[in-house]
This record gives C-alpha cells, sequence and structure tokens, in this order.
C-alpha cells in the first residue's frame, strides 16, 4: 500500500485549521500575558485595599461548640460571607485562636485574597480584602494561580490544540517543496537557540 502524501496533507491542514480556531483567543491571552510575566518589573496598577467590619447574624453565633467544631462551622461561616456579602475565594485556609476564640478565613482567587478574622462571642468579623489590577489577575490566570479545576480542564485542552496546531504547520511546510530549505533553515536557528540558551542557564 503506497502512502498518499496528499491525503495526509489534505488532513494536517484541516487539523492546522480548526486546532487554531477553538482556542484562538486563549492563544492570545496566553502570548500577552507571557510577556508581562516575562518582565515582573512592569507595573499592572495598584493594589486595591478595603477593610470593613461585618456584624454576625445570631444563627451563627449561636452555633454549638465553636472550638470543637470550627471547621464545619466555618463552612456556614463562608456561605454566609458569600451570598450576603459577596466575600468569596476559589482557595480557602481555616484556623482557629483559641485565646481569642477566633476564626481566622484566608482566601484567595485569581483577583486578589481576603483575610477574614470572626469573633465569635464578639459577633463581628473583621475583612480585610486586596483587589489586584487587571493585569495582574490575568497573570495569575495564566499561572493557574488560585483557579478553578474547570480552568485547568481548559488549559489543558488549549495546551492539546497548541501541540496539534505546532505539528500540522510543521508537516505543511516539510511536505511544501519550494519552502522546506527556509522552513528547515528557521527551525534550525530556532532549535539552536533554545538549546543554547536553556544551557546558558544552567
Amino acid at each position: 500500500m503506497q502512502f498518499d502524501v496528499s491525503y495526509v496533507s489534505r488532513i494536517m491542514r484541516k487539523i492546522h485549521i480548526f486546532s487554531a480556531m477553538p482556542v484562538l483567543v486563549l492563544m492570545v491571552f496566553f502570548a500577552i500575558t507571557g510577556i508581562y510575566l516575562n518582565h515582573p518589573d512592569w507595573k499592572g496598577g495598584d493594589v486595591e485595599k478595603q477593610q470593613q467590619t461585618i456584624a454576625l447574624p445570631k444563627s451563627l453565633t449561636d452555633l454549638p461548640d465553636w472550638p470543637t467544631h470550627y471547621a464545619s462551622h466555618s463552612l456556614t461561616l463562608l456561605h454566609w460571607l458569600d451570598v450576603e456579602h459577596g466575600v468569596s475565594g476559589v482557595d480557602f485556609e481555616i484556623d482557629w485562636d483559641e485565646l481569642d476564640s477566633l476564626v481566622i478565613l484566608n482566601l484567595s482567587g485569581p483577583n486578589g485574597s481576603t483575610l477574614v478574622e470572626a469573633f465569635i462571642e464578639e459577633g463581628q468579623a473583621h475583612v480585610d480584602t486586596r483587589r489586584l489590577s487587571l493585569i495582574d489577575m490575568l497573570n495569575n490566570v495564566h499561572r493557574a494561580k488560585h483557579v478553578s479545576g474547570l480552568w485547568r480542564v481548559l488549559s489543558d485542552i488549549s495546551a492539546i490544540c497548541m501541540v496539534l496546531f505546532s505539528i500540522s504547520g510543521f508537516w505543511l511546510v516539510l511536505v511544501n517543496r519550494m519552502e522546506r530549505k527556509n522552513a528547515n533553515i528557521a527551525l534550525l536557528i530556532g532549535s539552536s537557540l533554545f538549546v543554547f540558551i536553556i544551557t546558558l542557564m544552567h
């Protein structure tokens, strides 16, 4: 059975086109934010800080035995803060301060962080919020820092599409006799530069 180069090329051409289209915006996003990540001295904007004191409802302060069940009770507190005051985060840590009957919640997301100190006996919560600029938030999304699992799946899909895009593009150049020589020279230069720089870093 003879290998049909033209048939494979037609398939590769379709892969090249349709692997890029679904993730075109993502490819541009990763490219632009990658430039910013490569230059951490570029300031994306100021951090917006906000402090507030929130009165806790009796339904929370009256929950039984906070020192023992602070972890589960804190989940109820987190839900209330999210619904009533829009205080939320993708990742969170919970701690209990026995001395002050204090719940400490550290909430983190790509757009910033929030520290909640809930004084159960006093019925108050001090909320300290740090909001990042749009650029810094997008940089965190690029790095998958404090993002949801859905974004990680989308990033994996986009990475697979980018690999298919690159391999199919390499094939299409490889079978093009008119551009093969120049393409191979460009590939050799780029690959050599990459290996050379990586070698210098060690």
